[in-house]
């Protein structure tokens, strides 16, 4: 057969579901001895078609396409999202974009995906449109999560902004990670004996719930663990939220650098304290259970 091995969805969070589809896809591959193409949309379709606010992103585009190729992709496809894409048929979106200009020979979906103008297509149509190419398709269905609700980025993004970190993490099968660079702050963490990275996040991801939280601060190779404070700080009044990271058995000058900021659990809630004193014998604390936590993770 001709082609490459086409997994095809939005995948923004590439939780356990689009992992499904994509273990499916390297299996292809092998059986078939094609390379396996990722291909994604952006930006994402609610943000060009107007249908409510777009969603803020698990997974901006950098970074989702390195989960993509970390997860067995050969390659990621990004198809451009635009009023012209949406507006093209089931037959038009099959035969011009996945098999002319993708060169999809196989194509694996998750067994609801939907496509074509107003999303007339759904799988039994994407496996005609593709057999009529000399192709075929192929349905994964998506384990569902024990609990009520199942795997979505809808239902991810929810947990994180609302501080949900572990229980997202259940379902991306790895801690949320938010990628941004090492901007100046206040400074003010380092006069009370507990310095910051100041992370500037993509203006599009998803923040977690103000609180603080054990995670780790990925540094280039290294990786660190951390306390991570999401919020105003409002001991101090400030108005502005922010994403502070303390590293952990760090010392050094990251300015300028660009970091992951993982969350793994959420250890408290955002509030004021009445002075610096009170403050600074809570972070200690804080510091000490983040250590706890993700010593475990070790």
């Amino acid at each position: 057969m001709r082609g490459v091995i086409l997994a095809l969805g939005n995948f923004d969070g590439v939780h356990l579901g689009h992992q499904e589809v994509l273990r499916r896809a390297v299996e292809e591959g092998r059986r078939r001895d094609k390379r396996v193409v990722a291909a994604t949309f952006h930006p994402h379709p609610r943000a060009v078609l107007g249908d409510g606010d777009p969603p803020k992103l698990l997974t901006p585009l950098g970074l989702r396409t390195e989960i993509l190729l970390g997860y067995g992709a050969d390659r990621v496809w990004v198809i451009p999202f635009d009023h012209e894409l949406s507006r093209k048929t089931p037959e038009q979106f099959v035969t011009n974009i996945l098999v002319d200009e993708g060169g999809a020979g196989v194509v694996v979906v998750g067994e609801n995906f939907r496509f074509g103008h107003k999303a007339a297509g759904d799988f039994d149509d994407l496996q005609r449109l593709m057999g009529e190419a000399g192709g075929t398709a192929v349905a994964v269905r998506v384990r569902g999560s024990s609990d009520e609700g199942g795997i979505s980025s809808t239902r991810i993004r929810a947990m994180i902004s609302e501080g949900e970190v572990a229980e997202a993490a259940g379902l991306l099968g790895r801690p949320y990670v938010l990628r941004g660079e090492v901007v100046v702050g206040d400074k003010r963490g380092r006069t009370i004996g507990f310095p910051t990275a100041n992370v500037l996040p993509d203006a599009d991801a998803v923040i977690p719930a103000r609180g603080v939280y054990a995670g780790f601060v990925r540094v280039g190779e290294e990786e660190y663990a951390a306390c991570t404070n999401v919020g105003v700080a409002p001991t101090f009044g400030r108005a502005e939220s922010r994403v502070e990271a303390h590293l952990l058995d760090f010392e050094g000058d990251l300015y300028g650098r660009v970091v992951d900021v993982s969350f793994v659990r959420r250890i408290r809630e955002e509030r004021r304290f009445s002075g610096i004193d009170e403050l600074k014998a809570q972070i200690q604390r804080d510091v000490e259970e983040a250590r706890l936590i993700t010593g475990g993770l070790g």
